[in-house]
């Protein structure tokens, strides 16, 4: 398929923090500057799911965006948006990545998270890194045959839950008929292939990973609209008040890497080979993703409106009250 399996995506929320004892540095690049460990850097512990569209973190990394801000940023990988909201909460890591339903219904009950920067973007006119598929010989097509099947998302109560209940019924479905099951990314297509998932919704590397054993049908973004904040980096209110100083410089490194990633894909492919296990070949035919570069409202809004409609937020959020204001 293309991909190799790591255990930082098998992770279950539950063993979340336990597995976040100690973060490993992610390996340096050829042709760029080596992250020098120093007394003088400063430690930021940041928790990200090793995909593309998250992988900015990474980028900055390699560049030696981080070291040159004097930073030293330990980055650990883990399954979901949920189990990283945990591990922020219990003070297990200072950043993590995140969708705005999430870090919305955090807030909801008592958890103070703020986004600081974004991650991937969802623009009109790119191509989705994430897709719907079916088996290939599957019948299923948008429309009422989607009713009563079983659709596999990486996090239930999440994203791509509310992504995918609107693409249902913008199809003519009826979401209430869905089951839904938790299903990891890199597992997915062997989800389809034993006949444990009729629909699967996986992000890049793994739409392109799994060619072989699905077909695409839709793209996932159609459940939410054509223009919204697919994943941002978030913190605790506490961290930000404490570590304003060294918060926005993870914020500007950030910044610099997503500009860069944007415009040089070829020259990212290996670094994203590197950290998220896909192979080289994978890295350079997939879909790249487009990363944001400073946070905007009107992004966020489009998934709390959907969060609101199909009932994951009980209660309206703005969108304003889930952006740090250095």
């Amino acid at each position: 398929m293309g991909v190799r399996e790591y255990s930082g995506m098998t992770v279950k929320r539950s063993h979340a923090l336990r597995l976040l004892g100690a973060a490993a540095a992610a390996p340096a690049v050829a042709g760029f500057p080596a992250v020098v460990r120093s007394q003088s850097l400063t430690t930021v512990r940041v928790g990200t799911i090793p995909i593309d569209v998250a992988a900015n973190v990474y980028y900055a990394q390699d560049l030696g965006l981080f070291a040159k801000a004097g930073l030293d940023v330990q980055i650990q990988p883990l399954g979901s948006g949920p189990a990283l909201a945990q591990a922020v909460a219990g003070s297990a890591i200072d950043f993590g990545i995140s969708n705005v339903a999430t870090i919305a219904l955090a807030k909801l009950r008592g958890l103070p998270f703020r986004f600081v920067a974004p991650s991937a973007v969802v623009l009109p006119g790119k191509k989705p890194t994430d897709v719907i598929m079916v088996a290939p010989d599957s019948t299923i097509t948008p429309g009422p045959s989607v009713n009563g099947k079983i659709i596999a998302i990486n996090g239930l109560r999440d994203l791509q839950e509310l992504e995918a209940r609107g693409w249902v019924d913008k199809v003519g479905g009826d979401n209430t008929t869905i089951k839904f099951i938790e299903v990891p990314f890199p597992s997915m297509g062997g989800a389809l292939q034993q006949g444990r998932a009729d629909i699967i919704f996986p992000t890049e590397p793994f739409s392109t990973a799994n060619a072989s054993v699905g077909k695409v049908i839709a793209n996932a973004f159609d459940g939410v609209g054509p223009r919204f904040m697919l994943l941002g980096w978030f913190s605790s209110d506490t961290y930000l008040a404490a570590n304003h100083d060294t918060a926005a410089k993870f914020v500007s490194a950030l910044r610099q890497a997503s500009e860069y990633a944007n415009a040089h894909q070829a020259e990212t492919a290996q670094m994203l080979a590197n950290h998220t296990k896909v192979t080289i070949d994978v890295a350079q035919k997939m879909v790249r993703a487009t990363y944001g570069t400073a946070l905007d409202p009107s992004l966020l809004t489009p998934v709390l409106n959907l969060g609101l409609k199909y009932g994951l937020l009980s209660q309206p959020v703005a969108a304003a009250d889930l952006i740090w204001k250095p």
